[in-house]
């Protein structure tokens, strides 16, 4: 299991405590960094003075962004999608992939879509595979599903073959859990959250009372459990 986490896209930071704040969940071992939006000069000072060694940073934003999105030159970028139609979403995933990025689709609302069209939320994960997505993110944006109901929709869309990623607002740790269980390879979440600093951890691991299941063992999420000392404060 990989770790996405969005501290970053949460977050006011100054341009220097986001900085530091990357190189710290850096050095927790997360997968992916969100800096959130393309904003000029964020993204223009992490090409000149990051040095991430586990951690790749992704600009993230709509399809309407596109033109952001490549300007921030990250080697990565996440295509935030909500109500956009399948040829548009298509077209922005294959002109990312044509730029040389890598891309992952966080397909907002994805839940509450399979449940009113199921076979219309899998055409918009296949469809953004084949146009060259390295990984679909379903999200559950309303939050309205048991942990039990987002497992066995994660099963049936990992039965795709589409590498898959799972997130939620509310950062349920139970849902994070059936999700990976039931074959997401990336989990997102704001595992080191951020108030003013980056000082304090949410740990996503979850005791067995609250989900009827042993934990997935994971070590990255581990780590995190520890992670105000770790990273300390942003000064």
């Amino acid at each position: 299991m990989k770790l996405y986490d969005i501290s970053l896209r949460r977050t006011s930071l100054s341009i220097s405590d986001r900085l530091v704040a990357a190189r710290r969940l850096d050095a927790l071992g997360v997968a992916f960094v969100d800096g959130g939006r393309p904003g000029r000069w964020f993204y223009h000072r992490a090409a000149l003075e990051l040095r991430l060694r586990a951690a790749t940073l992704v600009a993230s934003g709509g399809a309407e962004d596109l033109t952001s999105l490549l300007a921030a030159e990250t080697s990565a970028v996440t295509l935030v999608v909500q109500g956009h139609g399948i040829p548009v979403v298509r077209e922005a995933v294959r002109q990312l992939v044509r730029a040389g990025r890598r891309v992952i689709v966080e397909a907002r609302d994805f839940f509450d879509g399979w449940l009113v069209d199921p076979e219309h939320a899998l055409e918009v994960v296949l469809t953004v595979a084949e146009a060259g997505a390295e990984t679909v993110l379903l999200h559950d944006t309303a939050g309205g599903l048991w942990p039990d109901q987002i497992g066995e929709i994660v099963e049936v869309v990992a039965e795709t073959g589409v590498p898959l990623g799972f997130g939620c607002h509310d950062g349920s740790s139970a849902k994070q859990l059936f999700a990976a269980d039931a074959g997401a390879g990336l989990v997102q979440g704001f595992y080191a959250v951020v108030r003013g600093g980056l000082d304090r951890a949410v740990s996503p691991s979850v005791q067995p009372a609250e989900t009827g299941v042993a934990p997935v063992p994971c070590p990255r999420l581990e780590q995190t459990v520890s992670a105000q000392k770790a990273i300390g404060g942003v000064r």
